[in-house]
């Protein structure tokens, strides 16, 4: 049967179903919206860290150089793929058929980041209330979960223990030392470990759910939906709040850092290069991996960004403004975290590496103790701890929104003929979510979580995905031929020559040997002095194995059953697909 037009039924489907992609509004909502990505938790706490356990000033270097020669090269990549196609991860790597299973590994990297990242802000926001309260509960010892090893952060400092308190794990610890002597805990690290984890002897005791914690998660979630479920015209109206605001209270807490008496003690601890860190070669894979981790590469998120970019966006431009903001922020996280506590370590007679710690010992335990010196430590707090709420919630918001957008763009069903399916398909994905995020705030949920925070959306399964999108675009779709769809979208760039030469050469190269080297020097997982008996070993490597490998999974099913040679298997011409998508206005600019 056929229209009076001439158009078969099938044609008149495909015209009244079709939906156009959604597109910024504006050109900085693509640039507010990545930073959302990006910038968060990594860059208050990791960074700074990163920077003073690698040599101060010396890490710069290798950070910089990782910056520049694979972040810059992989933002590019990711984002001209979104735009130029203009549709989610599995459409975009669809154009390399082979290598199509990248987009399934970047799936599971959401999945997992979405299950262990909220669990982070749930913590955040039992903070953040506590500091509502007339007295700050890590403090005092007077509170319902304090053991008799508990000595007030103020009674240390006038006893002059503090030096025993502050030089102890920061998760788990033993009830005595060699000589069979207690030892003592500070009431900010006994608020950490059992006021707010509950924290069991291992991975083998789960225990039961911490209602608070379920409470506080189940509120994340809930911002997280009233966010992102209109799409992207609402939710990058909600990342002009959460992606700027923070940088103003960082700039607030740098300079209120800064005029405390003892602040240079820190920033000199912060930038005083030791080049004879260098050497190391672990210093250099810590910054690889930071630069990897904080700028969102290997998942969905940057090529979904880039997807909802106009065909001709400028995203080389988007790019380094960018990079440079993402760069820049890190840096200022550091100033502000170092130079309240060095202001700790000068009223505590203190060295820095007596003060400083990792992870949540920096976050959790030390910064909330060194703002208790501060007048109104209640104000301080609630403005560090809202700090780390808001770079949370972004992040949260863009992992989520290309999650969503994965599904919404493999399913035509959901995308086309259903008007509430997003509605819908995103509060069930988040119950799923919520309900997986679960096992991370039991009483051994801190086990669970680390599992999924060091071998589910780190280590060497991200090394060795972008090693694939390298492979992918530079060799099996080619460099040159990719640059030509390129020069259709934003014309001729003097960058080619160096961004191609490090698409095929340099970038899969180091990201392998980086893979390697991971896998080489495994060391079993621990938190604390605890360490993860050899069953859970083998649950930490299958859950990296999730993600990468579907990548040659793919690939060898798609040799298996297609009739096709590999020849042909290389690529798909992009300016077929993006066709589909473009809006009539940019078809006929495309056609001139």
């Amino acid at each position: 049967m056929t229209s009076s037009s001439g158009d078969t039924d099938k044609d008149v489907v495909k015209k009244t179903t079709k939906v156009e992609r959604q597109t910024w509004s504006k050109p900085w909502d693509f640039l507010l919206s990545s930073a959302g990505l990006c910038i968060g938790l990594g860059n208050i706490w990791r960074f700074p860290y990163l920077c003073f356990k690698y040599g101060g000033g010396a890490f710069l270097i290798p950070y910089m150089l990782s910056v520049v020669l694979l972040a810059v090269p992989l933002l590019m990549l990711e984002v001209s793929l979104g735009q130029s196609v203009r549709k989610g991860v599995i459409a975009s790597w669809a154009t390399v058929p082979l290598f199509k299973g990248i987009s399934l590994a970047a799936g599971m990297l959401m999945t997992h980041s979405n299950i262990s990242y909220p669990v982070i802000l749930a913590w955040v926001l039992k903070y953040f209330v506590s500091c509502f309260s007339q007295n700050l509960p890590w403090v005092s010892c007077d509170n319902e979960w304090n053991t008799e090893h508990c000595v007030s952060y103020k009674q240390a400092s006038h006893e002059n223990q503090t030096k025993n308190l502050l030089n102890v794990s920061t998760i788990v610890r033993q009830a005595t030392n060699e000589t069979g002597n207690l030892f003592q805990m500070s009431s900010a690290e006994e608020f950490w470990n059992y006021g707010v984890l509950g924290i069991s002897k291992g991975l083998n005791q789960v225990g039961s759910l911490r209602p608070d914690l379920v409470l506080y998660l189940a509120v994340i979630w809930i911002l997280g939906y009233l966010a992102t479920f209109k799409g992207i015209k609402w939710s990058a109206k909600v990342v002009y709040f959460t992606a700027t605001v923070p940088i103003i209270l960082i700039i607030i807490v740098t300079i209120k850092g800064a005029t405390l008496e003892g602040a240079s003690v820190g920033i000199y601890y912060y930038l005083k290069p030791d080049l004879t860190k260098l050497r190391n070669p672990e210093v250099w894979i810590g910054a690889a991996t930071q630069v990897l981790y904080s700028y969102g590469l290997c998942g969905a998120g940057m090529i979904t960004m880039g997807s909802y970019n106009k065909y001709h966006q400028n995203f080389i431009r988007d790019v380094i403004i960018f990079t440079v903001s993402n760069g820049f922020a890190s840096f200022l996280c550091g100033f502000a975290v170092f130079s309240t506590l060095g202001s700790m370590a000068f009223y505590q007679n203190l060295s820095m590496v007596e003060v400083v710690q990792s992870g949540p010992g920096l976050v959790f335990i030390a910064y909330p103790q060194a703002l208790t010196l501060l007048p109104l430590p209640q104000l301080w707090n609630a403005i560090f701890f809202l700090t780390l709420l808001l770079l949370g919630l972004d992040s949260q918001f863009v992992y989520m929104e290309s999650f969503c957008a994965l599904f919404m763009d493999f399913s035509v069903r959901l995308r086309e003929f259903h008007k509430y399916s997003r509605e819908i398909f995103l509060a069930v994905c988040n119950i799923g979510f919520f309900l997986a995020g679960l096992s991370c705030v039991t009483e051994g949920g801190i086990y669970v979580f680390e599992i999924f925070n060091t071998y589910g959306v780190a280590g060497w399964c991200l090394f060795f995905i972008a090693a694939c999108e390298f492979v992918a675009v530079g060799w099996v779709y080619g460099a040159r031929h990719y640059w030509k769809q390129i020069n259709r979208m934003i014309g001729p760039s003097k960058l080619q020559p160096v961004v191609t030469f490090i698409w095929k050469f340099f970038g899969p190269s180091i990201c392998l040997a980086v893979s390697v080297y991971y896998v080489a020097a495994h060391t079993p997982l621990t938190v604390g002095s605890y360490v993860y008996p050899p069953w859970s070993q083998v649950i930490c490597h299958l859950v990296s194995t999730s993600s990468a490998v579907w990548i040659p999974l793919y690939a060898f099913y798609l040799v298996a059953t297609s009739k096709k040679s590999l020849s042909q298997l290389r690529r798909k011409e992009k300016n077929k697909i993006t066709n589909i998508s473009l809006t009539s206005t940019e078809e006929k600019e495309m056609m001139i």
